[in-house]
């Protein structure tokens, strides 16, 4: 592949009223620097970011309007990256906006920037938040082909779709490996007030080999040695800085339906695998454990498609006491659309209580063979 891949957040990028500033979230490294500088390649921009402690200094020191007002002039674009590190970020975007300035501000953040001093509470209505995700299916289709799509599942569902990985496959586990070590927790660490502490680790390896599965709040409690309040606010965490996804149970009509349980999965699998430091090829995992990581591949592609469509659609998993279960179930407007996930399985019934409870639902089997013909947006 070549080295810039286009991706599909960029027209709304650029379709945001310029009376708004951007923010766009996503994990560290996901290519949220380089989108910028893809789209802003001819224009005159000034970058900030808040890995420079002189940037740092240098936006936290500006007090005066005059001296707001002769930066906006400085250019036609202001680029604030990593913006989570800066402090009273929120407010300087609500100065800016109040400025009424044709100079566009655009801010990236790792993690939300709630973390480092609200910025909804200071700029409420005034951003416009988007998210970039590691690449997805329909970006590297669009790239390549969707014939290496499916081609290179087995080695997506195993090094994951970070750009530096697709882009540079022969160094992908190495890059993982460094990732994790030094980057992938740096925010939580840093403005969370969380340590490296043992048990923190040992929640993220224990959700890594638990990717789909059955959980609750008190059962990884019991696990980690943790209480319920604690590992309530370290899954949020992890979940705001985009390193996993939480799927809360489906439940508006039966009694019996599970209410409290939630399945994880994470953002990427390369993250997940370099978690439990294994790359081991997709072939010579159990059949059991391929399932999970065709599980958490398609239900992320969905909800990066869906993310990217701003289709405003709510996902959720269907489980009822009885053990009946649905892997994804995908509502909007009161319309449910439902899906089971069988990597290699093309026939599946739908759970007769789910069928009769939503009749109105729509059900599709997905596999390795099809997975593809739901991850792009015609099919939405």
């Amino acid at each position: 592949m070549s080295e810039y891949v286009n991706r599909l957040l960029t027209n709304r990028v650029e379709d945001v009223p310029k009376n708004k500033a951007v923010i766009i979230f996503g994990a560290r490294q996901v290519g949220k620097t380089t989108l910028l500088k893809h789209i802003f390649r001819n224009e005159k921009t000034r970058w900030f970011t808040g890995d420079d402690p002189s940037d740092v200094n240098f936006l936290s020191s500006i007090s005066s309007t005059p001296d707001l007002k002769m930066l906006l002039d400085s250019a036609k674009n202001i680029i604030i990256d990593e913006a989570q590190r800066i402090p009273s970020v929120g407010m300087l975007i609500k100065r800016v906006i109040d400025l009424e300035s044709s100079t566009r501000l655009f801010v990236t953040g790792s993690s939300s920037l709630d973390l480092a001093g609200g910025v909804y509470e200071s700029a409420t209505g005034r951003v416009r938040p988007l998210t970039l995700w590691p690449l997805s299916a329909e970006e590297i289709a669009l790239h390549s082909s969707w014939f290496d799509v499916v081609r290179s599942l087995p080695e997506r569902m195993i090094l994951g779709n970070y750009p530096s990985v697709v882009l540079n496959p022969k160094e992908a586990k190495e890059n993982l490996k460094t990732y994790i070590d030094g980057v992938l927790f740096k925010d939580i660490f840093a403005y969370a007030g969380v340590r490296k502490h043992p048990s923190f680790m040992r929640l993220v390896q224990v959700l890594a080999y638990r990717i789909g599965s059955l959980s609750t709040t008190d059962s990884l409690a019991r696990e980690c040695g943790l209480n319920a309040g604690t590992i309530e606010s370290y899954l949020g965490l992890l979940e705001e800085c985009f390193i996993i996804k939480v799927l809360p149970s489906f439940a508006r009509n039966l009694a019996n339906e599970l209410r409290k349980s939630k399945k994880i999965y994470f953002c990427d699998l390369g993250i997940r695998n370099a978690i439990i430091n294994n790359f081991s090829p997709f072939s010579t995992r159990t059949p059991e454990e391929q399932g999970m990581l065709f599980e958490n591949y398609f239900i992320i592609e969905r909800i990066k498609l869906h993310s990217y469509s701003n289709s405003f659609v709510s996902h959720y998993f269907w489980r009822n006491k009885s053990a009946s279960e649905i892997d994804l179930i995908e509502e909007k407007d009161n319309q449910i659309h439902a899906f089971e996930l069988k990597l290699s399985r093309d026939h599946v019934k739908v759970p007769p209580t789910f069928a009769k409870a939503y009749p109105e639902a729509s059900f599709d089997v997905v596999n390795e063979k099809n997975f593809y013909q739901f991850l792009s947006s015609t099919a939405l």
